[in-house]
């Protein structure tokens, strides 16, 4: 690890050990002490002693390092140019769906809101649960739907962590298969937005202030431009990477049969969109006491929506076979439309 690299991390412990959430980001206590005592240790020791100080520390970290693997390589597939050890990308209880780009010491220090990994992960576990597919009725009825969605906004709005909803059952089958195929490049899209932010250089227009019910941190705000142009570089990284998604699977010939990489690569970043729209609208039916408002610094979902899905049908309609079905965003677009009058006072109720 270089000694820029050593400085990047430190950057990242200092914002941890400052709130106190070493244990709800990198991984609780081991042996004793402490895992950002431990990494300590290890910037200090030499660099063949450990190359990666983040890893294997929490599960949901490592999540987040295989979906940023999976970005870099596109990347590098893709013609663009970064330096990977001068890039952190990591946990932190932003209360905001998108990922940010934060001040640090020599190198992109990218936060990933844990909640917004749970919030994508939740809701389309929810709306896999909701759905016929594949020949299998719903799993659960409208009621329950709404009851669901609605114990993970609260817990999102109320504590900034929507995975303290009530737990719900695991998915098996092509059910499970399809989530994951959708989280993953959900989160792929979260992650090379901001990486187009780093390859393409795009300058630091101002700072603001993400506020959580755990911190307030600062992150960097960027041209909408920028963010326009990111947004459309942050999927086609996912397009790109929408083989590896497909031979990961465990059923590689049912993914490949139904097309269901090609349609998850499609969703994912919608389905990012998406979501921060919804807890726009729901935010502005709610005024919920502490949340933090929506940042400015991103155009409107809306908007983003609008610019992005040209995008993707352009993308489908250049390729040689048969382009997927493309259905799969504004049916979850009207799957929130369809249930939204019951969900918010189902969430109100959860907030009282």
């Amino acid at each position: 690890m270089s000694r820029r690299s050593r400085r990047l991390v430190r950057s990242y412990l200092a914002l941890v050990q400052r709130d106190g959430l070493s244990a709800a980001l990198i991984g609780p206590e081991v042996g004793g002490h402490g895992a950002a005592e431990r990494i300590r240790g290890i910037l200090e020791s030499t660099d063949e002693y450990y190359a990666d100080p983040l890893s294997g520390l929490s599960t949901l970290q490592d999540v987040l390092d295989q979906r940023v693997a999976e970005v870099e390589a596109a990347a590098r597939s893709m013609g663009l140019r970064f330096d990977a050890r001068h890039v952190l990308t990591a946990l932190y209880p932003l209360g905001d769906v998108n990922a940010w780009g934060a001040p640090a010491n020599s190198g992109d220090l990218i936060l990933v809101s844990r909640g917004a990994l749970g919030l994508t992960f939740l809701t389309l576990k929810i709306n896999m649960m909701s759905a016929q597919m594949f020949g299998e009725p719903a799993l659960i009825d409208r009621a329950q739907t709404v009851g669901a969605l609605a114990d993970v906004f609260a817990a999102h709005f109320r504590h900034g962590d929507p995975w303290r909803a009530p737990r719900l059952p695991s998915l098996t089958g092509h059910r499970a298969v399809m989530l994951d195929l959708l989280v993953n490049a959900a989160a792929r899209f979260m992650i090379g937005h901001e990486y187009a932010h780093v390859a393409g250089r795009h300058p630091h227009v101002d700072r603001t202030t993400l506020k959580s019910a755990d911190s307030a941190v600062e992150v960097y705000t960027r041209l909408w431009d920028d963010e326009f142009d990111a947004d459309r570089v942050g999927a086609h990284l996912v397009l790109a990477d929408q083989r590896l998604a497909a031979a990961a699977e465990q059923d590689p010939h049912f993914v490949r049969r139904h097309g269901l990489a090609s349609v998850a690569a499609a969703t994912g970043p919608m389905y990012v969109l998406l979501l921060d729209l919804v807890l726009h609208e729901l935010d502005g039916e709610l005024k919920v006491t502490g949340y933090p408002p929506a940042a400015t610094a991103h155009p409107h979902p809306g908007k983003r929506w609008d610019a992005l899905w040209p995008v993707i049908e352009q993308e489908y309609a250049n390729q040689a076979s048969p382009p997927p079905p493309l259905e799969l965003p504004g049916g979850l677009m009207r799957w929130f439309e369809n249930l939204f009058t019951d969900l918010v006072p189902a969430v109100r109720d959860r907030l009282a």
